[in-house]
C-alpha cells in the first residue's frame, strides 16, 4: 500500500501491477426502499461471492472515461443467512480505480531494481576478478580466481511502486583451458595449494605456457516482494560479466654453485 493508500495486484500474464482499490459492498437500498447485502466480484474464473478476496485478469480489464478498471458482478442479498444472487442488471460494471488507475509495467519496477543495484552496489554490477599468480602464472601449478560476494542483498523501493527486492547471485568461472568453476572462489590466503587443492573452489592448471584468460559469468536471480501479493520472480536474471588475462610461464632450472 503506498502513501496514497492504493495497493497493487500483479498479474503475471500481462506483467503489469494494476490498483487494488476497495471494491465496495455493504448496503445498498434499492428503487423500491429493500436494503440489499451487495459485494463485488471481478469477473474472473475461481473468482465467487462466498470467497474473500479477489483474483484479476486480463480478460476482465476494462476502460471508462480514461480511467482503468476491472469487470465486476454485483450479487446482492437481504439476509447474511440468504445465498448470493447477482444483480440483475449490474451483472457487468466497470469498477475503476480513479485517478491512480493506470497499471504499472513490470518493466518499470525492473528498470528501478536495476538502476539501485548498479548505484548502490558496485561489486555487483562490476564484478572484478582476483587472479594469483597475479603475474606469472607457473605450468602444471595451480592458478587461482576468485571475486567479492557480497552474498543476498536486500533494498526497499518506492517508485514506481512501493516494495521490497532481494537479490541472490551465483557465479560461473570458464577457463581458457577448457575448464570451468562455481561460486564466488577464495582469494590466496597463504594455504598451499599443492597441498589442500580443494582450499581453493575455483582453479586451473596450465600445461602449456603462452597467455591464459579466466571469464566470469555473475547472475543475479531477484525476487520483488509487494504487499499483498506472492514473490514475484518475474524480473528477468540480472548477467554481469568481467574476464581477466595472465601469462603462462615455464619452470626453469638454475644452477648454482
Amino acid at each position: 500500500m503506498d502513501n496514497r493508500g492504493v495497493g497493487y495486484i500483479y498479474d503475471s500474464e500481462s506483467r503489469a501491477f494494476y490498483p487494488d482499490t476497495p471494491l465496495g459492498g455493504g448496503e445498498v437500498a434499492d428503487g423500491d426502499g429493500v436494503v440489499w447485502m451487495v459485494r463485488y466480484v471481478i469477473r474472473c474464473g475461481g473468482n465467487d461471492p462466498d470467497l474473500h478476496g479477489n483474483q484479476i485478469c486480463v480478460e476482465a480489464m476494462c476502460e471508462e472515461d480514461g480511467q482503468h478498471g476491472f469487470y465486476v458482478q454485483v450479487y446482492r442479498r437481504e439476509n447474511a443467512g440468504d445465498p448470493w444472487q447477482t444483480w440483475p442488471g449490474r451483472e457487468q460494471i466497470c469498477h475503476t480505480a480513479g485517478e491512480d488507475g493506470e497499471p504499472i509495467p513490470l518493466a518499470d519496477v525492473e528498470a528501478e531494481v536495476i538502476a539501485f543495484l548498479e548505484e548502490h552496489y558496485e561489486a555487483i554490477a562490476e564484478p572484478e576478478i582476483e587472479v594469483a599468480p597475479a603475474v606469472n602464472a607457473v605450468v602444471n601449478l595451480p592458478v587461482i580466481a576468485a571475486t567479492e560476494d557480497p552474498g543476498t542483498v536486500g533494498f526497499d523501493i518506492e517508485n514506481p511502486l512501493p516494495g521490497s527486492v532481494e537479490a541472490e547471485p551465483s557465479y560461473a568461472w570458464s577457463w581458457s583451458n577448457g575448464t570451468g568453476g562455481q561460486g564466488p572462489g577464495r582469494g590466496y590466503d597463504g594455504t598451499d595449494p599443492l597441498a589442500e587443492p580443494g582450499h581453493y573452489p575455483v582453479h586451473a592448471v596450465y600445461a602449456r605456457s603462452g597467455q591464459g584468460q579466466v571469464d566470469l559469468t555473475a547472475t543475479w536471480e531477484v525476487t520483488l516482494f509487494v504487499e499483498g501479493n506472492p514473490p514475484i520472480t518475474d524480473i528477468e536474471p540480472l548477467v554481469y560479466e568481467a574476464a581477466e588475462t595472465f601469462t603462462v610461464r615455464s619452470a626453469r632450472t638454475v644452477l648454482v654453485d
